[in-house]
């Protein structure tokens, strides 16, 4: 949904006078059309795999601030555990979820090939980093989170002139036994890494940073952990992890690639069995406009929008060289790598 400056300014003189009821942003006649229809549900379950539950209840809050008389009844699990919990709902012939959101994109295309999904494009879509907008181009689902796998680093212990700039740094002799980063046989994120760093290297890349000694977490998130400790001082994690971190006085810093950050594109889509089409087609437009965005930049997460300013320390969506890698690439090498990894590593 695009704004003009008009639109902007007409709004903000009118929100206060805005009845009990109505939408706090009445920004089309189609989008009234759609909050009406969504009044008479009352309410959608969201399945999430992305955030934490208290993030996850603020989003569905401003959701029902926004829309009044529709409620998100959001139910947050890792990804693989509400995808589990879906095809037993499925099978069971009662679907409770109106919208999922996963970490793992491959439950979306499995789902769009079971013909499980309704098909709808979220006119707040059009808003969305230029990156982001063709992600699911069939219409069956849409980029609701991005997960960044960059550089991080101690910032006690390392300068940003002697920080690592690029991936191939880190296999620099001169970080033996001081690097550190997840595992893909634990970690979606670091599964997807280790895709885009053989597509870029080859797998020769992994067998140099085992050279070094790296001590291997299991989550993406690990490794901020490990910098914080002082254990190791330099490895490859999430900047949002570590933005949060260094907020709390934390020495870790981020760098970004020069060669590219690489992202992790979490999809959410409707179900098509769901109770409630109506009300999950109106969050679909709440999870790509600016409020869902702006909320994420809170919790030091990537907004999705241009203009939303990212959190403090962070690079803007538009202003990063995105690596991204397709569905079906992953689908077919990150099983392989695996099993790779495992003899690479031990």
């Amino acid at each position: 949904m695009t704004w003009t400056r008009r639109a902007f300014v007409w709004t903000v003189l009118v929100g206060a006078a805005v009845p009990a009821g109505q939408p706090a942003l009445a920004e089309s006649a189609a989008e009234k059309a759609l909050y009406d229809a969504a009044k008479a549900e009352g309410q959608l379950t969201w399945y999430s795999g992305i955030l934490d539950q208290p993030i996850c209840d603020k989003i569905g809050q401003a959701f029902t601030a926004k829309y009044p008389g529709v409620r998100v009844n959001a139910i947050k699990t890792t990804s693989q555990v509400a995808f589990q919990r879906l095809m037993q709902d499925m099978k069971a012939g009662a679907v409770q979820s109106d919208v999922l959101t996963t970490t793992d994109a491959s439950h979306m295309t499995f789902l769009e090939r079971k013909g499980e999904l309704t098909q709808y494009v979220p006119e707040n879509a059009k808003g969305l980093v230029p990156a982001l907008r063709d992600f699911g181009a069939s219409g069956y689902y849409q980029v609701s989170w991005v997960g960044l796998v960059a550089l991080v680093y101690n910032s006690a212990k390392v300068t940003p002139e002697n920080a690592p700039k690029d991936w191939p740094d880190l296999a620099d002799p001169r970080w033996k036994d001081r690097l550190t980063f997840g595992s893909p046989n634990f970690s979606g994120m670091v599964g997807v890494w280790t895709v885009a760093m053989e597509d870029k290297y080859g797998w020769g890349y992994f067998e140099k940073l085992n050279k070094l000694n790296p001590l291997i977490g299991r989550s993406i998130d690990d490794a901020v952990t490990t910098l914080n400790s002082g254990e190791r001082i330099v490895g490859a994690g999430n900047p949002a992890t570590a933005l949060r971190n260094a907020a709390k006085g934390n020495p870790i810093a981020v760098a970004y690639p020069t060669s590219g950050t690489l992202g992790v594109l979490s999809p959410s889509g409707i179900l098509k069995r769901a109770k409630n089409q109506n009300a999950a087609k109106l969050f679909m437009e709440f999870l790509t406009g600016p409020e869902y965005s702006r909320i994420l930049a809170e919790q030091s997460e990537q907004p999705l929008r241009p203009d939303v300013a990212p959190p403090a320390g962070a690079k803007a969506l538009s202003d990063i060289n995105l690596i991204t890698k397709p569905v079906d690439e992953i689908e077919k090498k990150l099983p392989p790598n695996k099993e790779k990894w495992r003899e690479t590593f031990g």
